[in-house]
């Protein structure tokens, strides 16, 4: 799901950046109009004066750097793991498959336009539904991002949410499912009333041997994003495991970790089995079975 920073960012890349200050200043003139001067710039002069006198307490050490919250410093890199939650010795294991899925609207309005918040619905339902199904559709992660190469200037930024699954047998599930079905009538049913609303999408699935990927001093993002969960908890047991204890992944990489007693189990039935948990795919990038493209490739 996107979270409310990047609906900002989305809002605010609806329009252009000189129509936000014209605004700003519209405003400004208005509020002088209608009070003292001193009290119209009061508050901006407070705002921005805390603005930088927090970035020289950060930058001089007097403060924790707030930006740095999530980040992993270290060199790691993203794998797969298998349903016991080892990783193995040999990198890029299994197959992995690519997902974008975009759009963007070309109306005066933006985002604000007839037919795209009927869009952002049910895209928002697919997400929801990728997330309910996890297993069934072996829906790994995601990361969104807004375009910062668009020379429209009039129109708002393509979005563009990148999601990994796990097979393609998973990923034609979920395309096939109710949700994605739903919202393809809907687009086939309306598209001509929208000309100006554009939608995309494409698959890649990269093989065994055939994918790799390095961060260094990086927040978990692409094939290694995951989802906050307090209440997580990690497993001495995966030795390349990167445990981020108290914010591992929620419903990544479903494995059967270790079996559990139930009370008043029936007779015949010995009271114990699997249970399942989920964990994060972030490994450290630091050993020798990392060191290079071609062992992370699998293919030294």
């Amino acid at each position: 799901m996107h979270s409310d920073s990047f609906l900002f960012q989305v809002l605010f890349s609806n329009f252009q950046q000189s129509s936000w200050l014209l605004a700003a200043a519209l405003l400004q003139g208005m509020l002088t109009l209608l009070f003292p001067t001193i009290l119209t710039l009061l508050p901006s002069f407070l705002i921005l004066g805390s603005r930088v006198l927090d970035m020289i307490l950060i930058t001089y050490g007097y403060r924790p750097n707030p930006y740095m919250d999530g980040v992993i410093q270290q060199k790691v890199s993203a794998q797969c793991p298998d349903g016991t939650g080892n990783f193995g010795e040999k990198p890029s294991s299994q197959t992995v498959v690519v997902l974008f899925l975009g759009s963007k609207s070309n109306h005066p309005l933006g985002i604000l336009s007839p037919g795209y918040r009927e869009t952002v619905k049910l895209f928002t339902e697919m997400v929801r539904d990728m997330e309910a199904n996890r297993e069934e559709y072996t829906y790994i992660t995601s990361t969104s991002w807004i375009s910062n190469s668009d020379p429209t200037c009039n129109a708002a930024r393509e979005v563009m949410t990148v999601f990994y699954f796990q097979s393609m047998d998973g990923l034609h599930k979920f395309a096939h499912g109710p949700i994605h079905r739903k919202g393809w009538d809907w687009w086939n049913r309306t598209a001509k009333e929208h000309p100006d609303i554009s939608i995309m999408h494409e698959v890649y699935e990269a093989p065994a041997g055939h994918w790799e990927n390095i961060y260094m001093n990086y927040k978990p993002s692409g094939f290694g994003a995951y989802a906050i969960n307090p209440t997580a908890s990690c497993s001495t047991n995966f030795l390349t495991y990167y445990g981020v204890c108290g914010r591992t992944a929620t419903g990544k990489f479903p494995i059967k970790s270790r079996e559990s007693s139930h009370h008043g189990a029936t007779e015949g039935k010995t009271g114990h089995e699997p249970e399942r948990q989920w964990i994060g795919n972030i490994v450290d990038a630091s050993k020798m079975n990392m060191k290079s493209s071609n062992i992370r490739l699998g293919r030294e």
